[in-house]
Formats: C-alpha cells, sequence, structure tokens
C-alpha cells in the first residue's frame, strides 16, 4: 500500500520514519513533560507518606509534628499524659528527658512512649544539631 507524500512508491512505514524524524515531532520535549509529571507525582507520595498522622487527641491540645519535643511533652503530662520508660538497659540518650529511647546507626531514630487510659502512642523524635529534638511523627 501506498500513499501520497510527494515520493514515489513510499511505503506506510517511510511515512511513518519520516514523520518520526521530522522537526514537527520532536519526542524530546514529550520524554521531558513526562519526567516532569513522573517526578511531582513521586515528590507528593513522598510527601504524603512522610506527613504523618497525630491522633486528634494530641492535635486538640496543640501538639504538631515539627516542634520541639520538651514543648509537645509539657502539653501532654498537662493534659494527663503519662511518659512510658523505655525497654533500654543503661543511661538515658537524653538526661532531660529519661523517657526517650535512641536507635544505633546511620539511620537510626529516637522514640518516646506515651499512655492515658486505654490509648497509647509512641512519638517519633529527631535530634537537632544543638542537642534538642524535635516531634517527627507517632507510631
Amino acid at each position: 500500500m501506498t500513499y501520497e507524500t510527494g515520493h514515489p512508491g513510499a511505503s506506510t512505514g517511510a511515512l511513518a520514519r519520516s514523520m518520526l524524524c521530522s522537526p514537527a515531532f520532536d519526542v524530546m520535549p514529550m520524554k521531558s513533560v513526562f519526567l516532569a509529571l513522573l517526578l511531582l507525582l513521586s515528590a507528593g507520595h513522598v510527601l504524603a507518606a512522610e506527613t504523618p498522622e497525630l491522633p486528634p487527641s494530641w492535635t486538640a491540645i496543640g501538639v504538631t509534628v515539627g516542634m520541639p519535643y520538651a514543648q509537645a511533652k509539657a502539653l501532654l503530662r498537662k493534659a494527663g499524659w503519662v511518659a512510658e520508660a523505655p525497654d533500654n538497659d543503661g543511661d538515658p540518650s537524653f538526661a532531660a528527658h529519661p523517657e526517650v529511647d535512641c536507635g544505633q546507626g546511620w539511620d537510626a531514630i529516637c522514640s518516646a512512649g506515651f499512655s492515658r487510659k486505654n490509648e497509647a502512642y509512641g512519638l517519633v523524635l529527631t535530634p537537632t544539631d544543638d542537642g534538642n529534638l524535635r516531634v517527627q511523627g507517632v507510631f
């Protein structure tokens, strides 16, 4: 089968190749758009996965992700939450906060457990460069 392309005897394959190779059908902008959309969706997914939901009873008293742990601890204790002792032996990771337990290694996290009546949660904490802790999430 042949089509009128200005070249006698041009085939369908030749027509497709000529369209794909023509400057009017540049694939690079489409690749760039696809890559940008892929990165945007991936970043949104990671951000959503890393943004933890705090218990409603904690947000109601003002506990938020990113706040200093000392402030969150004070709010929780004032609302009747009790800090749980960690399951480790030895000296506490933070003298001012003996309920905090920190793992070892490059990707280790710190945590502190709190309970009240029939509820119990653990705070994920991040050490800061100045030796303090910030609330990172909940488990």
